[in-house]
């Protein structure tokens, strides 16, 4: 499970840009993603469905943060940096 969600996120640089600014960061709305990430909200809009869609991010009141799934996830990916 953990290499399958790994290959999801690691096949995408928009995906990698949004989990790095949110753990970098903390959690943050989508218009503060796409600034820091000077990536268009478009981009981020989908960016953050697709993972949450995995379990790796939820949103509360506009806000996007890290899932318990998200946290391990990233971990892992710490590990193999």
């Amino acid at each position: 499970m953990m290499e399958e969600l790994i290959g999801f996120v690691m096949g995408n640089k928009q995906r990698i840009k949004v989990l790095e600014i949110i753990e970098s960061k903390g959690p943050q709305p989508a218009d503060k993603v796409a600034k820091f990430g000077r990536l268009t909200g478009p981009v981020v809009g989908r960016a953050l469905e697709e993972v949450a869609g995995k379990g790796l991010l939820r949103e509360k009141g506009g806000v996007w943060e890290f899932t318990d799934l998200g946290v391990e996830l990233s971990k892992e990916l710490k590990k193999r940096a």
